[in-house]
């Protein structure tokens, strides 16, 4: 049986291969911000980019921190960030507020935008991930590109540019990523030259 989330994701992943969009390297995604013709976009909570950010990136999160009395609307809002603070893990829901941000960051389409998160996920298929692996970062760049903002993926997330050593601000920690890298190395196998 097919997850709905898992459909979705594979309606994302096949508008990015329609699109031609794949994952950049952390090396030449510095060459085009570089450039001033695209902005690093960090789609992390925001306190994850006050911790530590490649430098330039501007902060746009896709999901910020639910807090009660603050931003949670109605009971399921709340019945949600009990469950999960319940298992330990901080609730978050949808930044209502992204894509006004990020047709912001992108001066209204005259800029590109490449977006990053922890780890990144994958584009790319693998034996375990056959439509590669859905990340923060890659939900939210298909929200700007079905907006018809021009957008990219920085392969690897965060974690790949702090291992290249690029401009960091911040004192980055490397535990945060978890076992993320080992999933995202995982899924880039030498799966190129076959169709799934």
């Amino acid at each position: 049986m097919t997850r709905v989330a898992d459909a979705q994701w594979k309606d994302m992943w096949n508008d990015f291969k329609r699109e031609s969009i794949e994952s950049t390297p952390a090396r030449d995604v510095k060459t085009l911000v570089d450039s001033g013709a695209w902005v690093l976009v960090d789609v992390r909570l925001p306190s994850n980019y006050e911790e530590a950010h490649a430098a330039d990136a501007v902060s746009i999160p896709a999901f910020v921190e639910m807090k009660m009395g603050q931003n949670m609307s109605g009971v399921g809002d709340f019945l949600k960030a009990a469950a999960l603070l319940s298992n330990g893990v901080t609730p978050v829901k949808k930044n209502d507020d992204f894509m006004v941000d990020a047709k912001k960051a992108s001066e209204n389409g005259k800029k590109g935008l490449i977006f990053y998160c922890e780890a990144g996920g994958t584009l790319k298929p693998s034996m375990n991930f056959m439509y590669g692996k859905q990340s923060r970062s890659l939900q939210a760049m298909h929200e700007a590109m079905k907006a018809g903002l021009k957008v990219g993926h920085l392969d690897g997330g965060i974690y790949s540019w702090y291992q290249e050593g690029l401009p960091m601000v911040g004192e980055y920690d490397e535990k945060n990523v978890g076992r993320t890298p080992n999933a995202a190395l995982a899924a880039t196998y030498h799966t190129e030259d076959k169709e799934f």
